[in-house]
């Protein structure tokens, strides 16, 4: 019977805001460096925030004819995208100071330009927004930058007090209107800076909740990993260490020393593949995604190369490609990942068939690229589809490993924003696919 196709988590945008696994590999491991890099994305949730008021407010006041307030609404948003590029082009520090020097400014002139005809301060209840401004200052600038969050806050305070206190744009004997009913101002700007108030600290406890949530998972992948120090990669060292006292022992009989040194050569293979799927795990938590250039048909060759088990009679590797195969990826965790699901491929294979195969299907659709790798071996038991990409998990002992290949997977898929799904029938077969959105390539300057 067919087991359930499981869809893993779909990438979203928004997905990569909260965010909080690893660091860019350029910046050390260090915790000033990782709530920088958390204030960066407090920041960029701002300047989303801002974009949107700035859209939404821009028709508000053109409909209320406000025209001067229109213009600068239109600036605000103008602004806001400016400082998303300065950030997406790697200069967030510098996004900031941009981005909140203008919002200051622009909110200032708002209050100072009246809007309203009438002989008084209309628009006072702008300054309301000052208020999610100086929070999101506070916590956009996090670590060794947490300076200019005091110095920004102090400046809206500053600024703040200082059009209350001057308003030097009245004449003091020029008459002064009442109105009546609603003040739509008051209502538009209280209402507007509640809101942007609330969404702030949601995402700020979002971000919060994720933050807990991945140092859950670092303490559960920390036992996990004491035990696989205690017993995966102590017992083929005692094995090696046992194969070579015995050898030892029989050093005048040639054929059996030999045995046992080859035994101990493969103990000691598997301990190498064990700190090389460990060292593939450290690096994919604590490195960013590095983009560059390349053949995929290059990759499969060097995995396909490295197999113990080669194109035969009763083995073939397939590939098919629907498009150009040059694609602008993570080339280091794309081989990563390949290298295990076919070696997977290869290890749990039915070595009875003489037709078992290994097959990869490449296509391209504008700027993404989904990669399939299938086979006709063992499979997957329906009970442990859910959890072979936890860690340390083995569906079957039929063949040696850690239970960290589609751990490791599933790990680098998700941090590059894939689509993937595995689809397995026991005694039939496995495929495996994922779906990638290219990087766009960085044009030096």
């Amino acid at each position: 019977m067919k087991n359930d196709r499981e869809t893993m988590r779909p990438f979203t945008p928004f997905k990569n805001l909260l965010n909080v696994d690893g660091l860019p590999a350029e910046a050390p491991n260090s915790r000033d460096n990782f709530l920088v890099r958390e204030g960066n994305q407090v920041h960029k949730a701002l300047i989303y925030i801002e974009a949107f008021y700035g859209f939404f407010f821009l028709f508000v006041t053109l409909i209320q004819g406000y025209y001067y307030q229109s213009v600068l609404n239109a600036a605000l948003f103008v602004f806001s995208c400016l400082a998303y590029i300065i950030q997406y082009k790697g200069y967030a520090f510098y996004s900031k100071i941009f981005n909140l020097s203008q919002l200051i400014i622009i909110l200032a002139l708002m209050f100072y330009f009246p809007a309203s005809p009438y002989g008084i301060h209309a628009n006072d209840s702008v300054l309301a927004f000052y208020i999610p401004v100086s929070v999101g200052t506070l916590i956009a600038f996090q670590g060794k930058e947490n300076k200019y969050g005091y110095i920004f806050s102090g400046l809206i305070l500053l600024v703040s007090l200082t059009l209350i206190v001057f308003d030097p744009h009245y004449l003091t004997d020029q008459p002064v209107a009442t109105l009546t009913g609603i003040s739509y101002d008051l209502l538009y700007n209280i209402i507007g800076a509640a809101i942007a108030t609330f969404t702030e600290v949601a995402y700020i406890l979002a971000l919060n909740n994720r933050l807990n949530e991945s140092l859950t998972k670092a303490n559960h992948e920390l036992d996990n990993f004491v035990y696989i120090v205690s017993h995966d990669l102590r017992s083929p060292l005692l094995l090696t260490k046992g194969l070579l006292d015995i050898s030892k022992l029989k050093v005048g009989e040639k054929e059996e020393v030999l045995k046992y040194l080859d035994l101990a050569g493969k103990s000691i293979n598997n301990l190498d593949d064990i700190i090389k799927e460990i060292l593939a795990y450290s690096r994919n938590s604590r490195t960013g995604l590095q983009y560059e250039s390349f053949d995929l048909k290059t990759i499969i060759k060097e995995i396909k190369d490295g197999l113990e088990i080669k194109d035969g009679p009763s083995f073939s590797f397939l590939e098919e490609y629907n498009g150009d195969s040059r694609i602008y990826s993570d080339k280091g965790r794309l081989h990563t990942i390949l290298r295990n699901l076919i070696t997977n491929a290869v290890k749990y294979r039915k070595k009875e068939l003489n037709d078992t195969y290994v097959k990869i299907v490449f296509g391209k659709t504008g700027n993404r690229f989904t990669i399939t790798v299938s086979d006709n071996g063992q499979g997957i038991a329906r009970e442990s589809m859910d959890k072979v990409f936890d860690m340390f998990y083995r569906a079957t002992s039929a063949a040696p490993g850690t239970g960290l290949g589609l751990y490791i997977c599933k790990e680098m898929l998700e941090k590059m924003g894939a689509e993937f799904y595995l689809d397995s029938t026991e005694g039939q077969g496995t495929s495996f696919t994922f779906t990638l959105e290219q990087a766009t390539p960085v044009v030096p300057a």
